[in-house]
């Protein structure tokens, strides 16, 4: 009897360990393949944005929406961008934020359309 009580108390005592082990694996799990979901989609949006002249990368951008499959699959999915024209050169940078657990960035994408000009070559005398 004895020996019952001291091996139910162990798996008590064991279980009450690898149980919430076991939970934050999956919550890891989870946040990894969103996370990568998420690249995959802002790749994919960039790839088709840069791809497109000015005039129709400005209607892009303003009817720019998260995939379905995407939708489908992240929690509450917003995606925002923007063209960023500086001395830096010209360059979209898209972020996609979902709901996640705790405080999280989002994530963010930036895909150069014009580089800066590269600087005139000197000549020789």
């Amino acid at each position: 009897m004895t020996d019952l009580v001291v091996a139910a108390t162990l798996l008590v005592g064991i279980m009450s360990f690898v149980a919430p082990l076991a939970v934050r694996s999956g919550r890891l799990w989870q946040d990894s393949r969103h996370y990568r979901l998420a690249l995959d989609e802002l790749s994919n949006q960039l790839e088709r944005l840069t791809s497109l002249d000015e005039g129709e990368r400005d209607a892009a951008l303003a009817q720019l929406s998260v995939s379905p499959q995407v939708r489908g699959r992240l929690p509450n999915p917003v995606l925002h961008a923007r063209s960023i024209d500086d001395s830096d050169g010209a360059r979209l940078v898209l972020q996609l934020q979902w709901d996640r657990v705790g405080p999280a960035k989002p994530v963010t994408l930036v895909a150069w359309i014009d580089p800066l000009p590269k600087a005139e070559e000197e000549t020789a005398p």
